[in-house]
C-alpha cells in the first residue's frame, strides 16, 4: 500500500490533502487491486473520499473480482458516499465478475 492507501483507510484527511495537493499519483492498486479511493470508500472515509473524486481520482476503476467503488459504497447503509461517487461520474451500470 502507499501511503494514499494508508491515510485513506484511517481518515486522515489533513495526510490525504497533504498527499495530493504534493502530486502523489491517486490511481494506484494495492496488493488487494484497490485504489486509495475504494480504500475510502471500503473503509467509510466519506472526507477522504471527497477530497480524492475533487483532485481527480479515478471512480470507475475496478479491483481484481471486477468491483468499483461504486460497488463499495452501495454495501454501506451511509448513500452520501455513493451520492457523491455519481457526481463524479461513476458508472452507475458497473457489473462486477
Amino acid at each position: 500500500r502507499t501511503p494514499l492507501h494508508l491515510a485513506c483507510a484511517n481518515g486522515h484527511v489533513d495526510v490525504v490533502t497533504y498527499l495530493v495537493e504534493n502530486k502523489c499519483k491517486l490511481n494506484l492498486f494495492d496488493n488487494d487491486t484497490r485504489s486509495p479511493l475504494m480504500k475510502a470508500v471500503q473503509c467509510q472515509q466519506e472526507k477522504c473520499v471527497a477530497v480524492l473524486l475533487q483532485h481527480g481520482a479515478d471512480p470507475n476503476l475496478a479491483d481484481a473480482d471486477g468491483n468499483t467503488a461504486l460497488h463499495l459504497a452501495v454495501v454501506s447503509p451511509n448513500i452520501s458516499v455513493a451520492g457523491l461517487l455519481l457526481e463524479h461520474n461513476a458508472n452507475i451500470d458497473a457489473q462486477n465478475k
